[in-house]
């Protein structure tokens, strides 16, 4: 009893903790602050149709980006190294996780999604599609657009230059 004795006398100096003097937080701030409806963190593009792939009348929207022919072979190598896993080398769903179990993906031979515009890849690269994960945070948004374009124009159109088609990429 005697070895509580100091802790009781310690104790009995805290009093009552909400009667003390205090600032309370989270009150309101005492100015306006307006944000706009849609932030955008800086380095992001402020063209809506770039940074979303969708035209501000509904729709999908073509690549707001000039890409060169040579620029074709790197948008090749961004496919293999993200798409081409799940999607195949052809772009018929075929990749090399399918016979592991997992389910397989919309044919990019499909005549639906042939009629699609680069927007409609950029915004399933953008946003993800079903199971596909988003990748936004991985592939800058040029890349998302670049690998919609070889989608496109080399798996959907088979329209791709002979130098990009013959390249060897890993």
């Amino acid at each position: 009893m005697i070895r509580f004795l100091p802790l009781l006398f310690l104790l009995s100096a805290c009093g009552w903790m909400w009667d003390q003097p205090k600032v309370k937080a989270f009150r309101e701030a005492p100015v306006e602050v307006a944000l706009p409806e849609e932030r955008i963190r800086f380095g992001d593009n402020l063209d809506l149709t770039a940074r979303t792939g969708l035209k501000p009348e509904g729709g999908f929207a073509e690549s707001p980006y000039l890409f060169a022919e040579g620029e074709l072979l790197r948008g090749k190598t961004l496919y293999r190294s993200f798409c081409a896993i799940c999607h195949g080398l052809t772009g018929e769903g075929d990749g090399r996780v399918i016979p592991l179990g997992m389910p397989k993906p919309r044919s990019f031979l499909d005549p639906a999604v042939r009629a699609q515009p680069e927007g409609y890849f950029y915004f399933a690269a953008t946003n993800g599609f079903g199971r596909m994960l988003s990748y936004k945070g991985r592939i800058p948004e040029r890349e998302r657009w670049l690998i919609a374009r070889y989608i496109k124009r080399c798996l959907v159109e088979e329209a791709c230059p002979l130098e990009v088609t013959n390249a060897e990429v890993y």
